[in-house]
């Protein structure tokens, strides 16, 4: 199966699934129509066993009606033979009566229930008196009637009879309509078999179809383009990359051509890339081998002009190591004339809060001294009230006469009182008037006082913030200075080792030059082998463009 083409594969594969399908669903049908024949039968079946049981009824029904009416003509003509006692005759009657289909005996009876006359088969007919006691006969078929003559009972009549004239016309019946049924089934069956022949002739021309159908259909649709992409594989192996394959269709094996001409395109970009760069790196490694000398001699002089650099910087670090130092004095001497600064502004700091608070204090005493001037005023209303409550006692005395010299006494008190009181609140008043003047020159000598402290201590603040930026000043460029030295002995260390550097890629490249290798520096430094690296890259480039000129680009 591995061997075979793909159309192969795909056919016998749709067409082993379609027979599966077509079989399974063959098979369901069939017993579909296995079970509808079978219900078919089974439904006819029934239909003529119920036909037969409704026919056999009515057989009996109508039987019965039969046996009625000949019990009536029996009892039409028997009654008289019954009145008038004749039962010789009504005998000879009852021979002709027992040949009527299905009757089996026949028993009369007279008014008191005595019997008068029989008859019976045996199966001859046999008529007597009466029925014998070991006659077999079965009650349930049997009808019975009363004679009656003139409105009286005169006797009865009395049939048995028998079905088995209509069992057996069933039988006969049903044993045709089975024969029928059977004749149904099997032709049913007969039907059925020629249905599954022509099923499984039409399964088999619907699979040999299908395969027609798939193997003209999918050459062309898959094999063709699956042959197309084999071959353009092939020669993509031979290194050709001028194949192309034709991407006209649209479905995936069409979007799977389309990539593969991609693929191809990008291969010959890839190539002729590869193809240039290959050149290019040729040329460059042998452009490399014919610059090893040149670098050997810059590296020569590198090495030289680094050594002098090397002494250059050694005697900077000198010059900025003395540097660093002076400017570390002058900056401990600036750092004690500022220490001398800042504690005398401090010491303004302190006399102008002393003068602010004096000044407070003269404002506060001043405030004072005009409240105690307002309490004098007040004073000096109550002496002058008091002045006139004493001067309308004195007039009131005087009014009074003798009775009021007492009062006129008292009034005169009070009047030296308030004079008094006048004195002490003019003489307070003068008092407090020119201790508000001393305060008030007081308190300007003070603001005067603070001023200058004020004016003093900016002067010294200024001093001091001039010295404090010098300061600043000084420390930053002692700082700086420390950094520049820091930083001329580190470029004297890095232009020590660039010198030394020098020196070893000197040697290297005049080893390369001169084409000698294998040695080592100091234990631990790998002399580089720049002529055998530039030829083994030129020996790579060359095999690189061998293997690319395998490729068919044209």
């Amino acid at each position: 199966m591995r061997s075979r083409s793909i159309v192969t594969k795909i056919v016998a594969s749709a067409c082993g699934m379609v027979s599966l399908l077509l079989i399974l669903g063959s098979s369901a049908l069939i017993k579909f129509e296995i079970n509808l024949v079978k219900a078919f039968t089974n439904e006819h079946l029934e239909k003529i066993s119920h036909s037969i049981d409704e026919r056999g009824k009515a057989e009996k029904a109508s039987l019965q009606q039969n046996i009625n009416f000949n019990l009536k003509i029996l009892n039409s003509f028997g009654g008289l033979y019954i009145h008038h006692l004749e039962s010789e005759e009504l005998k000879n009657s009852l021979k002709v009566f027992m040949h009527s289909a299905g009757i089996l005996a026949v028993n009369v009876l007279d008014e008191d229930g005595n019997p008068f006359a029989a008859a019976w088969k045996t199966p001859e007919v046999i008529v007597a008196n009466a029925l014998p006691d070991d006659l077999n006969l079965d009650t349930a078929l049997s009808v019975q009637i009363d004679s009656i003559l003139r409105n009286e009972k005169v006797g009865s009549f009395h049939i048995y009879y028998t079905d088995a004239i209509v069992t057996e016309k069933i039988m006969d019946i049903k044993e045709d309509m089975l024969a029928e049924a059977e004749k149904f089934e099997s032709a049913s069956y007969n039907r059925l078999h020629r249905a599954v022949l022509n099923q499984a002739a039409g399964v088999l021309l619907i699979i040999l179809a299908l395969t027609i159908c798939l193997v003209f259909t999918l050459r062309p649709m898959v094999l063709r383009p699956i042959n197309a992409v084999s071959e353009i594989a092939r020669r993509l192996a031979d290194f050709d990359l001028t194949a192309t394959a034709g991407a006209y269709r649209n479905d995936e094996i069409g979007r799977m051509l389309a990539a593969i001409n991609t693929m191809i395109l990008e291969f010959r970009k890839i190539v002729s890339d590869v193809k240039s760069g290959g050149k290019r790196l040729v040329y460059t490694s042998g452009e490399m081998t014919r610059n090893i000398s040149m670098i050997a001699s810059a590296s020569e002089e590198m090495n030289a002009n680094v050594s002098d650099v090397s002494k250059t910087a050694l005697q900077m670090s000198q010059n900025v190591n003395a540097v660093a130092g002076a400017i570390e004095q002058m900056s401990a001497s600036i750092n004690e004339t500022g220490k001398n600064a800042r504690q005398g502004s401090r010491i303004a700091e302190e006399a102008v809060e002393m003068a602010r608070k004096a000044g407070e204090t003269m404002t506060s005493l001043g405030d004072a001294a005009n409240e105690i001037g307002e309490v004098t005023e007040v004073i000096k209303r109550i002496a002058d009230k008091t002045t006139l409550l004493a001067l309308n006692a004195d007039i009131e005395a005087a009014s009074a006469g003798e009775a009021g010299k007492g009062f006129a006494v008292v009034a005169n008190e009070i009047k030296e009182f308030a004079r008094q009181s006048t004195q002490a609140a003019d003489n307070i008043a003068a008092r407090i008037s020119v201790m508000q003047e001393n305060t008030e020159q007081a308190v300007a000598v003070i603001g005067d006082v603070s001023h200058i402290i004020d004016t003093i201590n900016s002067s010294s603040g200024t001093t001091n913030s001039a010295l404090e930026e010098q300061m600043q000043a000084v420390n930053e460029i002692a700082a700086n200075a420390f950094q520049a030295d820091a930083r001329a002995n580190d470029i004297a260390a890095s232009v020590a080792q660039l010198a030394q550097g020098a020196n070893e890629v000197s040697m290297n490249v005049d080893m390369a030059a001169s084409g000698k290798g294998g040695e080592k520096k100091d234990g631990n430094i790998d002399v580089h082998y720049m002529d055998v690296s530039a030829a083994e890259v030129a020996k790579l480039a060359a095999e690189l463009l061998e293997l690319v000129d395998k490729f068919k680009m044209e």
